[in-house]
């Protein structure tokens, strides 16, 4: 085995540690594009209902792995497969595949590949990490109907003891299909912490890791022994003994650990001297709703709307959009719900929505100047859909990619605009939304005393923020080294957004990734922001750390970090911090991870 005894940094996606013998899952006779051969006119009937039986059978399946899961798992986790079920329904999807059968005598084969390929494709080339982990899911779907229609078999593992599960991807329902009792973790070669298969490996309370280079992947057998660390993201290939005996203590001692953090989740989010911090979480879907009363969050701090504009070929209209925003409002309660206009542009392209290319999109129509300069139609029915469905619960609004108070000033323009109209039709509607910004730019936190005069609060996106600030594509892996969060120029905007925001008595949310890095909380805390927005699976731990520490110590942390001369600096004095106050964090390794 040429990788024995070696240590690879990986990334971790669901916490906890797996010591075992690899059970290795790979495509049998990987697909590649069907035979294109043209078929007669008068096979298309034929083709057209071979394809609609395919379609019928898929949807059967899909509604049993949904009602499997809500039975093995946790009920909401069953909302990634209605997702996939009304991919299966949508019928804009359904009949691309049968125009290129009528339209083009493609046998129904690869009239689904081609499509398949299209959605793909258009995901696939996201660079935002949530949104590109959905072309994962549209291929479960299509290898689902694909597998229907040629009648394939679909992987299933061979050994009959408990085993760590190597891929180069997992699809969701693979994931779900396989059997708990034989699995000790995930190591995958594709994949994120936000993807389907991670978000399941946490409910199946498992440990995984992805980003496993392909070449170790391919070359495990049954044979090998490895170790995955879901916390501090390692993987090492056929350990000795005394890195195996090290790590089961590790495992135990870690899992034991985070049982008490589950049993923490009704704790108040407040420091040692009574600052109370609201923990709110991340969606990106209408199903994530689910997550809110199971993770203890205060409410949803960020529902992410670009999933009803990007999984279909049809817009939707207002009506369609009023009832998703309706039922996931009264699913909350009174809980706040912050759903943020769409935010499209930079990496999330749709040629349906742009109507011509830019050479530089990260820096053009992105966000609100999209949805002000270019597709005004699409923004003011989103608004005319919200305005309505904000009566059924705690509506907040939020407008991405500002970075004037004129956009501001337009905005609260169109929405009295559309309050009139839809007064005059005499439908229910929202008198006065709750409307914020997201601050993504340094123009925007410079501005924030201004912004603050017409909004009601601030968002701050620290992913956007640090990428705009250090004036680096976050994407690009060969200026990574300069994706700082702790940088101090990063910090002292954080710091005068929060400041503006206290002179006009609005609150300050931080919703981007820095918010669930336990290594950067206590420099949020300092710098006095009111909320923390993250993935679900993020609240545990961010709740512990914000528990032990004090808003006098980490005030005195986020003074002298922004006084420092660069990121290093700044993040070893949160790290000493946290060492005085969370020592566990670094005796699970949790914290203190490798930096470059």
């Amino acid at each position: 085995m040429p990788f024995s005894g070696q240590n690879f940094k990986v990334i971790a996606i669901s916490p906890g540690i797996a010591v075992g013998r690899v059970q290795p899952i790979r495509r049998k006779g990987a697909p590649g594009a069907p035979v294109l051969h043209e078929i007669s006119p008068e096979m298309v009937p034929a083709e057209l209902e071979r394809f609609r039986q395919c379609v019928r059978d898929t949807r059967e399946q899909l509604i049993a792995l949904t009602q499997a899961v809500r039975t093995k798992l946790h009920t909401e986790d069953a909302g990634i497969f209605d997702a996939h079920l009304m991919l299966v329904d949508d019928l804009s999807l359904t009949s691309e595949v049968e125009k290129r059968i009528s339209d083009n005598l493609w046998p129904a084969e690869y009239a689904l590949y081609d499509t398949a390929e299209y959605f793909v494709r258009v995901f696939s080339n996201i660079q935002d990490e949530f949104l590109r982990e959905r072309a994962a899911d549209i291929r479960d779907v299509f290898d689902r109907l694909m597998g229907n229609l040629s009648k394939q078999e679909r992987r299933k593992t061979d050994r009959d003891d408990r085993r760590i599960i190597v891929a180069n991807s997992l699809s969701p329902s693979e994931t779900v299909s396989l059997d708990n009792s034989r699995i000790l973790g995930f190591a995958i070669e594709t994949g994120s912490a936000t993807c389907h298969t991670a978000i399941l490996a946490r409910s199946m309370r498992l440990p995984a890791v992805a980003g496993v280079p392909a070449e170790v992947i391919n070359s495990l057998s049954a044979d090998d022994k490895i170790i995955i660390d879901g916390f501090s993201g390692r993987l090492i290939v056929n350990p000795d003994d005394r890195t195996e005996e090290s790590y089961r203590l590790r495992a135990k001692s870690a899992v034991e650990f985070y049982h008490k953090l589950e049993r923490d989740k009704r704790l108040r989010p407040e420091t040692t001297d009574g600052f109370e911090i609201d923990l709110a979480i991340n969606i990106g879907s209408a199903d994530g709703i689910a997550e809110l009363k199971r993770s203890g969050a205060s409410g949803i701090g960020l529902l992410r709307t670009e999933f009803l504009f990007l999984e279909t070929r049809t817009l939707p209209d207002e009506e369609t959009q009023f009832e998703i925003y309706k039922k996931m409002l009264i699913a909350a309660e009174d809980a706040p719900v912050i759903v943020r206009t769409m935010d499209i542009g930079g990496d999330k392209l749709d040629n349906n929505i742009f109507r011509s290319s830019e050479s530089n999109p990260f820096l053009g129509l992105r966000g609100i100047r999209l949805c002000l300069y270019e597709r005004r139609d699409l923004f003011e029915t989103q608004l005319r859909a919200l305005l309505r469905a904000g009566v059924y619960g705690n509506l907040r609004i939020m407008f991405p990619m500002v970075s004037s108070v004129l956009e501001v000033l337009e905005v609260r323009r169109i929405i009295s605009e559309l309050q009139a109209r839809l007064a005059e039709e005499k439908k229910e509607f929202l008198r006065k939304p709750v409307l914020g910004v997201m601050i993504e730019t340094p123009a925007a936190a410079l501005m924030a005393d201004e912004l603050g005069k017409h909004v009601d609060f601030f968002s701050i996106g620290t992913n956007d923020l640090v990428q705009y600030t250090m004036a680096i594509d976050r994407g690009n892996e060969r200026v990574a080294y300069l994706y700082k969060p702790a940088h101090p120029a990063i910090l002292k905007l954080i710091h005068t957004t929060v400041a503006a925001a206290r002179k006009h008595n609005i609150y300050v949310s931080v919703c981007g990734q820095m918010a669930a890095d336990p290594e950067l909380i206590p420099l949020l805390v300092g710098l006095g922001v009111n909320e923390l927005s993250a993935e679900s699976g993020s609240l545990p731990l961010m709740r512990r750390v914000i528990r032990s520490i004090s808003l006098y110590d980490a005030a005195r942390v986020a003074e002298a970090a922004m006084a420092s001369p660069d990121a290093y600096t700044s993040l070893e004095l949160s790290l000493d911090l946290l060492k005085r106050c969370v020592p566990e964090l670094f005796t699970e390794n949790i914290a203190g991870k490798e930096r470059k």
